[in-house]
């Protein structure tokens, strides 16, 4: 099925209904429907086929959601790009994705005028000068959406690799129609719930709820470009919110404020992208009477696996149990071997929402593809009932406000400076954003740096959040025997910070 059926029913049935809000602008599901319909033809003019790879980079305002349903229209593929990377890692997964078109938000593109240049596809500014974006609904709408099987790949969603290189993971019409479908009957959502959205919808997480489990039951998005605590509470009373998703980072800052609020009409909370610690949770529900539903999945299922129920037993400090029709157990770290209850080893999800590989690396895929299971990379426990436990990662990961960092890609951009003869990269424990990026540099002899010039370089070549808040100048790095930088022994060091 094209996902852009779920738009076309929505708007059958509730075609006055608010799709997307925002602070400026007011889109129904009727227009939403008609003007990506028109996109969709204006992309198709300029050469668009199914199959092809049209590349999305904008912060979260309404042309996002136009460009993905008239990109899934005719039957073509999703790239969603962080606004938030620096031109040479757009570049790459422009390269890598072999994208045809790239739709740009204007301020951002202005700044990457080499990448433009290089760029051999399309490109087109959203609020440009010269309207292009606007040009595109001018062409005759495709009013019906192309043929498209469950397993023909509709979305490439970028996540970074242990590598420190991006890999697309290819998700189907089958996955993203699936997760979103058993999402709605998991929380019931309907078309009197009211969704505020600040996180990116880049994400797979936000381009899940936002964009298809709320599109299918036909309820309204709020949609937030920046996220500052003022804001946020401020338009969630505004908008009667019913529904909000966020990452622990997210909650902490909110939990902070200190104006008075009530969400009479919220009836939960999604909470993704990284454990939320026990004590911001309980906090969090106690000043703004309100539940935290606690889940967890990556990009690679789509990402939707488990959630503490609605209706039901919720058990704090799980990520709950798997959504219907999947499963989860875990495998011994070393054979793969499924793993008694209680025992911790590697989580692996199966079910239809897993993906259909990595673009182009057969051997990523193989790697984490085995026998039907995807291996997470992560470690965690399965208790008497099925609640999911996630107690570590194995993947050489930390999350800094919810988004995924990869210590390689830090540690390769490292060693590019001059005066760099090693580093290790590892997440410190920090209580606002779950941790902080923190870089051990060892010097090479007889020359100097200072911190500031090491977090500017990094600055330059890395999204800020990927970036170094602290660096620790070490004479010599731990070492084990075969050479491996011991980064526990780094992590053990940070004395009085849990990691």
């Amino acid at each position: 099925m094209n996902l852009a059926s779920l738009l076309d029913h929505s708007a059958q049935t509730l075609a006055s209904q608010p799709a997307f809000v925002t602070p400026d602008q007011t889109l129904t599901y009727q227009e939403f429907q008609q003007r990506s319909a028109a996109l969709a033809g204006g992309l198709q003019a300029l050469g668009v086929r199914a199959g092809d790879r049209v590349a999305v980079m904008l912060p979260n305002i309404v042309a996002f959601p136009l460009a993905v349903y008239g990109i899934w229209r005719l039957g073509a593929q999703l790239v969603t790009v962080s606004p938030l990377l620096k031109a040479q890692e757009v570049a790459y997964i422009l390269q890598d994705s072999e994208a045809v078109v790239l739709i740009g938000f204007a301020p951002l593109l202005a700044g990457m005028e080499g990448l433009t240049q290089q760029f051999k596809g399309t490109v087109i500014a959203v609020g440009g000068a010269d309207r292009a974006f606007e040009a595109l609904f001018t062409q005759p709408p495709v009013l019906s959406p192309y043929p498209v099987a469950a397993e023909d790949v509709v979305a490439v969603l970028y996540t970074s690799g242990t590598t420190g290189r991006p890999k697309g993971a290819m998700l189907t019409s089958q996955n993203l129609d699936y997760d979103s479908a058993v999402a709605v009957s998991t929380v019931d959502i309907t078309p009197t719930d009211r969704l505020y959205c600040v996180l990116p919808l880049f994400h797979a997480y936000a381009l899940n709820v936002a964009l298809l489990v709320c599109v299918r039951a036909g309820a309204s998005i709020f949609l937030e470009p920046r996220f500052t605590p003022a804001t946020t509470l401020k338009h969630l009373q505004e908008f009667a919110c019913t529904v909000f998703i966020g990452v622990p980072a997210l909650y902490a800052a909110l939990l902070q404020a200190s104006a008075e609020v009530s969400w009479s009409k919220l009836r939960f909370c999604f909470s993704g992208g990284a454990p939320i610690p026990v004590e911001i949770l309980r906090a969090f529900e106690a000043k703004f009477q309100t539940v935290i539903l606690e889940g967890d999945g990556p990009t690679e299922c789509s990402p939707l696996t488990t959630l503490n129920p609605l209706a039901g037993k919720r058990k704090i400090g799980s990520v709950g149990i798997p959504l219907a029709g999947q499963q989860a157990a875990i495998g011994d770290i070393d054979t793969g071997k499924h793993l008694p209850t209680g025992t911790v080893g590697e989580i692996l999800m199966r079910g239809p929402n897993v993906f259909k590989g990595y673009l182009k690396q057969p051997e990523a895929t193989a790697q984490v593809l085995k026998n039907g299971w995807y291996h997470t990379g992560d470690l965690g426990y399965l208790d008497e009932d099925g609640y999911l436990f996630i107690v570590d990662r194995l993947k050489d990961m930390l999350i800094a406000g919810g988004m995924n960092v990869y210590s390689r890609e830090v540690e390769e951009i490292l060693f590019e400076h001059p005066a760099v003869a090693n580093c290790a990269v590892i997440g410190e424990y920090d209580p606002l954003r779950g941790e902080e990026v923190h870089a051990f540099v060892q010097v090479k002899p007889e020359m100097t740096v200072t911190s500031l010039n090491l977090i500017a370089h990094c600055r330059e070549r890395l999204a800020d959040y990927k970036c170094p808040r602290r660096i620790t100048f070490i004479a010599e790095l731990p070492m084990s025997a075969t050479g491996k930088v011991l980064k526990r022994v780094l992590k053990e060091g940070l004395k009085g910070h849990p990691v």
